[in-house]
């Protein structure tokens, strides 16, 4: 599989080279054009290692190069840093993907679920953690950290969930990581700082390690393990916590929060963390496959002013506790995911934990 990748990478920067050429002599070079290109580099007695290779491969190089432009004219004219697309290193390029993989075309699922069939590469053995659902559209493969994945997409029909009667908002934090409407706190497991010693011990031998050699590329695989086993915590972590809020609740309303310009800030570290961004992105996925409500709102002065009364309540950042004139005390967190839940859910009336209501 290496060695396919090597030939993508190629292709993708020869690619990535004709469109250069073409844009100094004022020629346009398309996706279209370069993918009706393919027949002939597979031809091409120049080029026998691209004989082999499937041509939905290739297509996927194209498609690749293409958005890669299409972000970059995008950021041209939204004023943003432009970041012209860049020729690929070796280490730059670790994933490819079958698209017509549900026909059997170029890739499928054999032995029962045991082992993945690969063009160009064989029937490569595959440890599935759970019975796979649904009719197959695509087959990726991915290098991740030393480890290789394998990336199926399956057209699985969605699994309502029974009416709980249940709504609820959430605020999510640092020093818990979410705080619901009605009470319950959930910790914060913090996997990179729980990791932090032995991923800063890694960086260390990374950074003594002379550029180019092999012990520097085997410290860097050592501190991309790390890296990826705190990714690996925190989404599992995110998982199990989205699943169990969508099983409890009808209707969720959560924070539409600038998750990448609070990532800049001074709480960078914590924040990246926490990883709200990817925690709401499961959370909302999990609630469309279950039939579950979910709505965004803006999170603008939710800590500052009181669920029960409405009334602003100014508080620094380090006041915990929520102290309104109107005799209304709670947790600060607690108050703010009550009036997340307020402003997603107050048409519906009193009797939900919403102003002007008993809370349940």
């Amino acid at each position: 599989m290496v060695a396919l990748l090597d030939k993508l990478r190629y292709f993708y920067n020869a690619a990535l080279q004709e469109r250069r050429e073409a844009y100094k002599h004022g020629v346009r070079v398309t996706r279209a054009m370069q993918e009706k290109a393919i027949t002939a580099v597979k031809s091409d007695p120049d080029c026998p290692e691209y004989a082999g290779v499937h041509t939905h491969l290739l297509q996927g190089v194209v498609k690749r190069l293409d958005l890669a432009f299409e972000g970059f004219f995008r950021r041209c004219k939204a004023g943003q840093t432009p970041g012209y697309p860049r020729f690929k290193g070796r280490d730059r390029f670790d994933s490819f993907a079958f698209k017509d993989a549900g026909r059997g075309n170029g890739a499928a699922i054999v032995s029962g679920g045991a082992r993945v069939r690969l063009s160009g590469i064989g029937n490569v053995k595959m440890k599935a953690h759970r019975e796979m659902e649904g009719a197959l559209k695509t087959i990726g493969v991915k290098r991740e950290a030393g480890h290789w994945y394998a990336l199926i997409t399956r057209d699985c029909p969605t699994k309502p969930l029974g009416p709980t009667g249940q709504t609820v908002g959430i605020d999510v934090g640092l020093t818990t990581f979410a705080a619901l409407s009605d009470g319950v706190m959930i910790d914060n497991p913090r996997p990179m700082k729980a990791a932090r010693i032995g991923v800063e011990r890694a960086q260390r031998v990374v950074s003594r390690r002379k550029r180019g050699s092999k012990r520097r590329a085997k410290a860097r695989a050592i501190l991309a393990r790390r890296h990826a086993h705190v990714a690996n915590v925190r989404r599992d972590f995110h998982h199990k916590t989205a699943r169990a809020i969508v099983q409890r609740y009808d209707r969720i309303a959560v924070e539409d929060l600038n998750v990448k310009g609070l990532a800049r800030g001074m709480l960078a570290k914590a924040v990246n963390d926490a990883g709200w961004g990817q925690f709401v992105a499961i959370l909302t996925s999990k609630a469309e496959d279950a039939g579950r409500v979910i709505v965004r709102v803006d999170p603008s002065g939710t800590s500052q002013e009181c669920s029960a009364c409405g009334e602003r309540v100014p508080k620094a950042l380090g006041v915990r506790v929520h102290r309104c004139p109107c005799g209304y005390t709670a947790d600060r967190d607690t108050n703010a995911a009550r009036n997340i839940e307020l402003r997603a859910f107050a048409e519906t009336g009193p009797g939900r934990g919403l102003r002007g209501g008993a809370r349940a």
